[in-house]
């Protein structure tokens, strides 16, 4: 053996050393990295509900952490392989998303999955996935590529957000609960967070009370959020406290930007029949009406008032509106009944 070849042999051997050495402290960077986002995570869950003088402490160690970071990512940002492969993984990451767009699921996960390969690290790309996944109603795999987001970072709401979703609908309601508590814990602005735990308390368990203070909190961290001012009315109205749901349900109209919304004028046509104020709901009910012609819910809101106002013909106008929805069919029909027959009904 020549001594070239000697040479060839042993810089090759020294290049392979220095990219497996590189490779393994990039790894350890992003091991590191990833161990910190989570102390971060930790911290910021005690500052919630910290004292004035546990948060000077822990705004200290949080700060510490955040020099930390730094240093991590400007160790990362200078080794070349790591960010080549950083690249090469944002850039699969974004074709995952074009082809989402393009309701490619299934091709969109293939580029997700290059992309965590790239950097198991990357939970933008978890996410990614599960949400294709749940588009091709894959329920139990969405749930784990999710939770492979949260691994890597606690924080993000959304991943959590949507496995409450699919728990939900899966009827997993203690397991949804369970989800949202996690995500109102480990990321307490999550305004979505907030608001999903408050639909399933108000649409599963009942519980308008727990309903109307995750809609509450929602409203305060999201003071637009017309979705959760309209379901904060509703849980009021659940629990007899009709000034406040009147409150809730004006302010979903005012800070709405839907062109057209009934569901809020045919809830206060509610509480107005509620509180024989018929005049208003009437009103309330017409207002619904407007937004969207033959809603059966309102036109019933809007004769079950003409009744009580004497009003016989227009009230069966209404419960003729109201006839035409399968749903509200048998109920119209029993109050049209009610007037035509009043004298069998003993009624005046």
């Amino acid at each position: 053996m020549s001594f070239l070849k000697i040479n060839r042999v042993s810089m090759m051997s020294l290049f392979l050393a220095l990219f497996l050495v590189g490779n393994l402290m990039a790894q350890d960077l992003a091991t590191q990295k990833q161990t910190i986002i989570k102390s971060v995570a930790e911290i910021d869950k005690k500052l919630a509900g910290a004292s004035a003088d546990e948060y000077e402490t822990l705004k200290k160690e949080r700060d510490n952490l955040a020099a930390q970071l730094k240093d991590v990512n400007a160790k990362l940002m200078a080794d070349v392989d790591a960010m080549k492969k950083i690249n090469d993984a944002k850039r699969e990451y974004n074709n995952g998303n074009d082809k989402y767009k393009l309701q490619q699921y299934q091709g969109s996960i293939v580029h997700y999955d290059k992309a965590v390969t790239l950097d198991p690290t990357f939970y933008l790309a978890y996410y990614g996935k599960g949400l294709a996944l749940k588009k091709m109603r894959k329920s139990t795999d969405a749930v784990v590529a999710f939770q492979a987001c949260v691994e890597q970072n606690p924080t993000y709401a959304n991943a959590y957000v949507e496995m409450g979703k699919i728990y939900s609908r899966m009827g997993q309601t203690d397991n949804a609960i369970k989800t949202y508590k996690t995500a109102v814990e480990n990321s307490p602005t999550s305004f979505k967070a907030f608001y999903q735990l408050g639909a399933v308390y108000l649409d599963k368990k009942k519980d308008y009370n727990r309903a109307a203070e995750n809609f509450d909190k929602a409203t305060q961290l999201k003071p637009d959020y017309d979705l959760a001012y309209y379901s904060l009315g509703v849980s009021l109205t659940e629990l007899n406290r009709f000034d406040a749901a009147l409150m809730a349900l004006d302010q979903a109209v005012e800070v709405t930007k839907r062109r057209r919304w009934e569901s809020p004028h045919y809830r206060k046509a509610v509480i107005y029949n509620k509180r024989n104020a018929y005049a208003k709901a009437k009103a309330a009910a017409d207002e619904a009406l407007k937004n969207k012609k033959n809603y059966a819910p309102a036109a019933y809101e809007a004769g079950k008032a003409c009744k009580e106002l004497s009003q016989y013909n227009q009230a069966i106008t209404y419960f003729k509106i109201a006839q035409k929805d399968r749903n509200w069919k048998r109920t119209a029909d029993y109050e049209i009944d009610l007037i035509v027959n009043r004298d069998k009904y003993g009624g005046n």
